[in-house]
């Protein structure tokens, strides 16, 4: 099999002797014949923007690793994006591309509506205007602030530091908690601190975190 790629950064051809029945009774489904000819030619491919399609080993690992079977029974895992998301497939279905990002595999997908190999040849990307608002607060850079007095301040503080990976002094930490809101820190994605940032405010109820436009995305709950 032969496809005519733009631009990519790296190819690794194969020639596996493997059978379709095989690989449909590993994955449960009927796949299309073109992507088990792109698994029986291609043992990986990756574009420069940081998009990586899977050959069939790494395809089958990547399943397994993120329990694609458990969270998501109706996808396959073929691909993704450099930065957290992945690129799937439907079962019984054709080559259309969904994507959804790896640890959220039991919330909705989302489609790019284009056939997968027609989206090969066309230097693939995921723009920003296939992404959901929710999609785009999750990728943005925000900030964090500390907004009302946090319980256990002492732990909170040693916590914070520690989860946050910040260089401000426990002093000069307190200091400002004398003097509220004040901003933690910036330039941060939800990407990598969310689940963070939300144990904490579990813990302490204290922060809020604001995207680029100044829009609240997470904040205390209220007594």
């Amino acid at each position: 099999m032969n496809i005519h790629f733009k631009s990519t950064l790296f190819i690794t051809k194969t020639e596996r002797n493997v059978e379709a029945h095989e690989i449909n009774s590993h994955f449960q489904t009927i796949l299309p014949s073109r992507l088990i000819e792109f698994w029986k030619s291609y043992s990986e491919v990756s574009f420069e923007n940081g998009i990586n399609i899977y050959g069939l080993d790494i395809a089958t690992e990547r399943n397994s690793l993120y329990e694609v079977s458990r969270y998501a029974p109706e996808y396959i895992l073929i691909g993704d994006d450099g930065g957290g998301r992945g690129l799937f497939i439907k079962k019984n279905g054709d080559l259309n591309v969904f994507y959804q990002d790896l640890g959220a595999l039991s919330l909705s997908f989302n489609s790019l509506d284009i056939d997968l190999f027609s989206w090969l040849e066309d230097d693939p990307i995921i723009a920003e205007d296939n992404l959901t608002s929710d999609e785009l607060d999750f990728i943005d850079e925000v900030k964090v602030y500390v907004v009302s007095k946090p319980i256990e301040v002492n732990k909170f503080m040693m916590e914070i530091r520690k989860s946050l990976n910040l260089k401000i002094s426990i002093r000069d930490m307190r200091d400002k908690l004398n003097k509220l809101p004040f901003l933690m820190i910036e330039n941060i994605t939800l990407m990598k601190y969310g689940k963070t940032i939300e144990g904490l405010n579990q813990k302490y109820n204290c922060l809020e975190v604001r995207n680029s436009k100044n829009v609240i995305l997470i904040s205390p709950e209220r007594n």
